[in-house]
């Protein structure tokens, strides 16, 4: 609803600029001219800037023309050696407009004067909410001033800052909103650019390569339009996307063309130690060793000397990368201890220091923690996947809203058509009728198509979060593997196995029942040494070619063998017996899996114990019957008892409908 507000209010607003522009609220054409000028002169980074300032200032016919370009002042800092410089401009410009009756001209300097404070604590500090807080106020003065154009801009450092704290699905809702009033406000195509960029960034940070890659070549047809700062910008996120592919000769060229502008234009603020650092990861991880230090010992003192800390913390992950290549895994400890600070990190830096602290654990040969840091890197793809179908989830509605707003402003053209032509037919308002009907039918059609495509996503992530990430795991486990006695590598053998076709499964909704069965057998051979020598495990089933025939969803037998042995045979004494009977027919297989345990008490289960396992079920079974099985798939599970009442054990069984598209392989199997 809140996107539908504020693009209605752009669209009002941008109509009332448009038709009552007044001589107290309107610039002049001179004096437009002027500050677009001097931005010009800034972005281009011309070294005489501040003098054309101050002639310009020396020439102002008015207060307010005094304060806009005072301000250029505060833009010019932005990005030179001495960013804090920029503040008392800022501040004085603040306190200006504060005491000016409002006016769109007051509301377009006051906004400028935040939008610059906000990308000083972006660029120089970590208070996210402070920076939320700066682009808000910014953002709402710009609304109602006579500058709207920079409105994309402002909503783009916004999706920037949400970047920052790792939101991807905000980051991403802010540049559609820019894009959009981009379109809107019919400003030239070159300001779509650091919008791309933006998006190019986001969808590298979700690990969406092709998408990405999309949007930066997209950029790079505007690239000889581009102004410097946004050169340097295009130059620096495309070489992080060569980076993060592992394609480093790439990634070099890119930050190295970025170095040769900076330098040309005699830059060596923020943007030149960005490059700096970046340079130092590459040549690390190409083995030029020398390079990489001269690099990063000329960041790090930047960094902290600034204050910059995510620098600073970049930096000495480098350093430890470097100390393990090099051969000093001691002094890693050191460099950490260096590091005090506790400021949030953005997650691919985050990415690339866990990175390298696994090749220290594994150099010190500290698996404990090598497997602590596996962990954290677990929970952070999954967030990352978390994050990716939110965002997916979040286009799909704005798509939605788009589609419903772009009705609603048709049903405002035709009644403003039926009051301004009273002569019009019947026939035409039949016909327009027909026509909004007809698109609110396909609307609505599409959004329950869009809600089905938002449940098996959410069915997908579901399943995506019983997966172990493989590069690392396998790392560790090969190296355990080699120094093992013939018992041990036996077991971990089977471990890896156990592990490798979880990985393999568990990238599809369906799997064949033959499959499904062979890593039930796996799960079964790493669990019997927990569960003793008086436990039996029984598979009654068709023959093979059989079971190949038969699509089950995935991990449901596994699932329910899991939860028979964690909470019906662990701990019971005497005896313990597991089976798993496959009943298949024509149209539809009978899975049962029974045990001899304590039985299933509902009362006792928690997020923490069977209700996790069995609601994936129950959610698959759901998304399912709705969308796909033209039959419905059941479930049930209850207790056995013998004459007396006792609980004997507890059986779940599964129906699940065949396929259409396998029901013929099937009888030619039997």
């Amino acid at each position: 609803m809140r996107n539908v507000l504020y693009i209605v209010v752009s669209l009002l607003l941008l109509t009332t600029y448009g038709c009552g522009k007044s001589d107290d609220v309107r610039r002049r054409n001179a004096q437009r001219e002027r500050i677009n000028t001097l931005d010009s002169s800034i972005t281009s980074r011309k070294p005489d800037v501040q003098t054309i300032i101050e002639n310009y200032l020396a020439e102002a016919k008015d207060s307010l023309e005094w304060y806009e370009l005072y301000l250029r002042h505060a833009k010019y800092h932005l990005n030179s050696k001495t960013p804090d410089s920029l503040l008392p401009y800022v501040e004085r410009t603040i306190a200006f407009a504060n005491t000016q009756n409002p006016s769109p001209r007051v509301n377009g300097i006051k906004a400028h004067a935040y939008e610059i404070k906000a990308n000083y604590y972006h660029r120089h500090r970590t208070n996210h909410n402070e920076i939320l807080k700066l682009h808000t106020t910014a953002y709402e003065a710009m609304m109602n001033s006579d500058d709207m154009e920079f409105l994309p801009e402002l909503c783009a450092n916004m999706a920037d800052t949400y970047t920052q704290m790792n939101d991807m699905a905000k980051a991403a809702s802010w540049y559609r909103r820019a894009l959009y009033l981009v379109d809107s406000l019919q400003l030239p195509d070159i300001k779509n650019v650091t919008l791309y960029l933006g998006l190019a960034r986001i969808y590298m940070n979700l690990d969406d390569y092709d998408t990405s890659l999309k949007y930066y070549r997209e950029c790079g047809s505007f690239y000889d339009r581009m102004p410097v700062n946004m050169q340097a910008y295009y130059l620096n996120n495309f070489g992080n996307y060569y980076y993060f592919l592992g394609d480093y000769d790439n990634a070099l060229k890119m930050f190295l063309r970025m170095k040769s502008l900076l330098t040309e234009y005699n830059d060596y603020g923020i943007d030149m130690y960005t490059c700096k650092i970046n340079l130092a990861d590459v040549y690390l991880n190409m083995g030029r060793m020398d390079d990489a230090k001269t690099n990063v010992e000329e960041a790090e003192r930047f960094f902290t000397d600034n204050k910059i800390w995510m620098g600073v913390y970049y930096a000495r992950s480098i350093r430890i990368g470097m100390a393990v290549r090099q051969g000093h895994p001691e002094m890693v400890p050191k460099i950490i201890k260096d590091y005090t600070h506790d400021e949030p990190i953005e997650d691919g830096i985050v990415a690339i220091h866990n990175k390298y602290m696994l090749e220290y654990y594994t150099a010190t040969g500290d698996w404990r923690s090598a497997f602590e840091n596996l962990s954290r890197s677990f929970s952070m793809r999954d967030s990352i996947a978390d994050s990716r179908q939110h965002m997916r989830a979040s286009e799909i509605m704005q798509r939605l809203k788009e589609d419903t707003l772009m009705l609603h402003h048709e049903l405002e053209i035709q009644k403003k058509d039926a009051a301004l032509k009273t002569n019009q037919t019947m026939t035409i308002a039949v016909i327009v009728f027909a026509i909004l009907t007809f698109m609110y039918v396909m609307a609505y059609s599409r959004k329950r198509k869009l809600q089905m495509e938002m449940n098996m996503m959410q069915l997908r992530l579901d399943n995506a979060r019983n997966r172990l990430s493989p590069h690392f795991i396998f790392n560790v486990l090969n190296n355990r593997i080699s120094s093992a006695d013939e018992k041990e590598r036996n077991e971990l053998m089977t471990l890896a196995k156990l592990i490798r076709t979880n990985l393999d499964i568990s990238r599809n909704t369906y799997i064949s029942l033959y499959e499904e069965i062979e890593f039930v057998k796996y799960y079964i051979d790493i669990e019997r040494v927990m569960i003793g020598d008086d436990f039996t495990f029984t598979v009654d089933a068709p023959s093979d070619d059989i079971l190949k025939y038969i699509q089950i969803p995935t991990m449901f037998v596994q699932i329910l063998v899991e939860n028979a042995i964690k909470h019906g045979l662990k701990g019971k004494d005497g005896p313990k017996e597991l089976a798993v009977i496959i009943t298949p027919s024509d149209n539809a297989t009978d899975i049962v899996v029974a045990d001899n345990g304590h039985g299933f008490d509902i009362r006792s289960t928690s997020r923490n114990s069977t209700r996790t396992g069995l609601d994936i079920i129950r959610h698959t079974i759901r998304v399912i019957n709705v969308q796909i099985s033209p039959d419905d798939i059941t479930f049930y599970i209850h207790n056995k008892k013998n004459k007396d009442g006792r609980i004997i054990g507890c059986e779940s069984k599964l129906h699940i409908p065949r396929l259409q598209t396998s029901k013929e392989c099937f009888r030619q199997a039997k």
